[in-house]
């Protein structure tokens, strides 16, 4: 298993496609993470023009990055994910929380109500802009700080547990700093840090073969984490991915850190 650190988090999306590339199949993500990061209304990417996809992918890394990076933000990167297929499902846990919420679920091979998505077009200065959203016609939405995000299934461990056991896919962890701690959250004791890593061991103990972890920092566009916490979570963070990788390097020996 690959670990990668990011800063903002939408900077995983290249990395999600280099795996849905390398493996010729959709994803499982489970995020660990405060925020579901489910907006929509992000750009599309330019039209593949009926090439094969992965050959697609692979001319336009260059250009995939640009757009994580710069087009996108940390609320909305999930959105093109699923609707370019590189994601079949999603599971989302708050440390904060028991359940955990389910975008889709895996059953053995294949995804069950995945959020779909739509292109709108909208007009600015007489240009045409494409706009990727979710498809309320067919997808379960809700609403959250006035704009559209689809309604999760709240599922327990065990379900989770289930689902993936029985999963054929390859299966991605993202971590974003901010499930252990954010800067509202400053003064928090310890022992509820202690409380939520103990949770996220329970849950990455599900996960039997991951095939690449992405640890985010969240330090930029603005600072969720802690500037004076976020290395002394981060190193909490590799602690736990450690014990998801077999042999006796340390994790600074493995992990891959991608300077922003």
């Amino acid at each position: 298993m690959q670990t990668v650190i990011i800063d903002s988090h939408n900077e995983v999306l290249l990395y999600w496609i280099r795996e849905y590339c390398r493996h010729k199949m959709p994803l499982v993500v489970v995020r660990i993470d405060r925020h579901h990061d489910m907006f929509s209304d992000c750009p599309r990417l330019p039209a593949k023009e009926g090439r094969n996809i992965f050959d697609y992918f692979d001319r336009m890394m260059p250009a995939i990055c640009e757009y994580a990076r710069r087009r996108l933000n940390e609320g909305n990167f999930t959105c093109p994910a699923f609707h370019y297929g590189i994601l079949g499902s999603l599971y989302h846990f708050d440390p904060r929380k028991e359940k955990i919420d389910a975008y889709g679920r895996v059953f053995g091979g294949e995804f069950l109500d995945a959020p779909k998505t739509r292109i709108r077009s909208s007009f600015a200065g007489g240009k045409k802009i494409d706009l990727i959203e979710w498809d309320g016609a067919i997808t379960r939405l809700r609403k959250q700080n006035g704009k559209l995000v689809p309604a999760p299934q709240s599922i327990g461990i065990r379900a989770f547990e289930g689902d993936l056991e029985e999963s054929s896919f390859p299966v991605v962890i993202g971590f974003d700093l901010d499930g252990l701690c954010t800067t509202d959250e400053r003064e928090l004791a310890k022992r509820a840090i202690e409380k939520r890593l103990k949770r996220v061991k329970s849950l990455l103990e599900c996960i039997s073969s991951p095939v690449l972890a992405c640890i985010a920092r969240s330090q930029t566009p603005r600072a969720y984490v802690p500037a004076d916490m976020v290395d002394e979570l981060q190193k909490a963070a590799l602690c736990l991915m450690e014990r998801k990788v077999p042999g006796s390097l340390c994790a600074a020996d493995r992990y891959h850190w991608i300077h922003t």
